[in-house]
């Protein structure tokens, strides 16, 4: 009768065993489906005390609060077309922004660092199924009529990109201020992945106020920009194709 007993005492270990572990297994199962809160739907409070997270019409844009490179998070395009890097003192202005239908966004932004007294102002936008955004021309053309520029551009390729970038400085002699220049650099990003995709771009760096000093550095300006333009991923739907 023990021996009987110490059978089914075993029996009912294993299958409480066996239950639980199918148990733990489910559990794992419903934590990896779980998605992860958006800076958007979490308290201020717990995000970081940055302008790019504590501007309630910015954090809607950012990806999470993992800081991608030193003072960058990661930007998502709201019709999810694009990815980009985004400085923590970013701001999305509202009146230099749109959304056209689901085939057009344009996000517009400034920062400024108190440090340097140097004003950033960028504005992107993406294009999706328009037969112009293949034709880099066509589009440089276009890049070119808005910045008031005659010159040519430079071409660089990455894996899934091509890259079309200029320059210029301009300079206010109109204005009687120390400070009366800056920076520019524009151009156009195009999908070597898919037809008819890219984004134009335009980025301004110039002093703020007159009464600080300034340090506005043409190499550090480069630098800033070409983090920006290079980080721009097209986030490709594989089930449209």
């Amino acid at each position: 009768m023990k021996k009987i007993i110490f059978i089914c005492f075993s029996l009912l270990l294993a299958l409480t065993g066996g239950c639980s572990m199918n148990d733990n297994d489910k559990n794992s199962t419903n934590d990896n489906k779980t998605e992860a809160v958006k800076p958007k739907d979490m308290d201020p409070k717990d995000l970081p005390q940055v302008p790019a997270f504590q501007d309630e019409k910015t954090r809607e844009y950012m990806v999470s609060t993992k800081e991608e490179e030193p003072g960058y998070y990661l930007l998502e395009s709201k019709l999810k077309g694009f990815r980009m890097l985004f400085p923590e003192d970013g701001k999305y202005l509202s009146r230099r922004s749109s959304l056209t239908g689901k085939n057009k966004e344009s996000i517009g932004f400034n920062s400024y660092d108190k440090d340097t007294n140097v004003m950033f102002d960028g504005h992107v936008t993406y294009y999706k199924e328009e037969s112009f955004a293949n034709e880099p021309k066509t589009m440089l053309d276009i890049v070119s009529g808005k910045n008031d520029y005659k010159g040519e551009y430079k071409k660089s390729s990455k894996k899934k990109t091509d890259i079309y970038t200029a320059k210029k400085k301009d300079i206010f002699d109109d204005i009687d201020r120390k400070y009366n220049y800056s920076y520019s650099y524009f151009g156009y990003v195009k999908s070597t992945e898919e037809d008819n995709l890219g984004v134009e771009y335009a980025f301004t760096l110039g002093c703020k106020n007159e009464n600080q000093p300034c340090s506005l550095d043409e190499e550090k300006a480069k630098n800033k920009v070409e983090k920006l333009i290079n980080s721009i991923t097209f986030l490709i739907d594989k089930k449209e194709k």
